[in-house]
């Protein structure tokens, strides 16, 4: 039997992320042998420096960093799968770019603690944006959308954001991973299907933080229409609402 090497496979997706994929590998890099981590950056077809930044860090961490480049159609959904496919860890952590985490220690810990249960398949946490660029309307949004989230979890919706998505790797393949068909809500989705086969956890004691650039440049009421508009087409129509999803930079 196969052993991996790897505890925990990073996947992140990128287009056009050169302001921040640096500093997310460097990030990852200060924690990875400490828990096990490979680091897999799927390129959706990056016009900026994206792939020579990640090439630099492939060459000084070739058996941490990998890069893939999927051809063809691309979306979200896809680039996450093409990472997924690579992966060797046995706990896939699906994220994004601009992604941190405030404590790993604290976070790694609570992980082990709960996929030390069998029965669960998938975890996430409470988001937050970056305290430094954190204004009161970010706080209280955040707050309202992890109650809501951690709300939907009680009552066997299971929704979750595609900053933080932590799947055992078995169970993300044995649905055949993220639905390649949705250009939006593919992250929500998946999780939907995962607690068909097996428990999730909402580790509601863990933050994870992320840039408010979406909100900065559509603003709060914009943002929520878009989430809700493809959460009702998801549900009634069984597909994304939008044909092209805009990424924001």
């Amino acid at each position: 039997m196969h052993i991996s090497p790897f505890q925990y496979s990073v996947i992140i997706p990128t287009k056009n992320e050169a302001n921040y994929i640096g500093k997310a590998l460097a990030h990852w890099q200060q924690c990875w042998d400490q828990y096990e981590i490979e680091v897999i950056v799927s390129d959706g077809g990056s016009r900026d420096e994206t792939a020579a930044i990640v090439q630099k860090f492939i060459e000084a961490h070739p058996n941490r960093v990998r890069w893939v480049q999927p051809e063809g159609r691309q979306n979200i959904a896809i680039g996450r799968n093409a990472g997924a496919k690579l992966a060797q860890g046995r706990v896939l952590f699906h994220t994004d770019a601009d992604m941190r985490l405030p404590d790993t220690t604290s976070f790694f810990k609570k992980v082990e603690q709960v996929f030390s249960n069998p029965k669960i398949i998938a975890a996430t946490a409470p988001l937050w944006v970056y305290p430094e660029e954190a204004l009161e309307k970010d706080t209280w949004y955040h707050w309202f959308m992890n109650g809501v989230i951690r709300f939907t979890f009680r009552i066997g919706v299971f929704l979750a954001k595609g900053e933080c998505q932590l799947v055992r790797r078995e169970a993300f393949e044995s649905i055949d991973g993220y639905n390649e068909k949705l250009i939006a809500g593919e992250d929500c989705n998946l999780f939907y299907r995962l607690s068909k086969v097996g428990h999730l956890h909402f580790m509601g004691d863990q933050k994870v933080y992320h840039s408010p650039r979406r909100f900065r440049q559509m603003g709060y009421l914009k943002v929520s229409w878009v989430y809700l508009r493809e959460g009702l087409s998801l549900v009634s129509l069984r597909r994304s609402f939008v044909k092209e999803w805009e990424p924001t930079r």
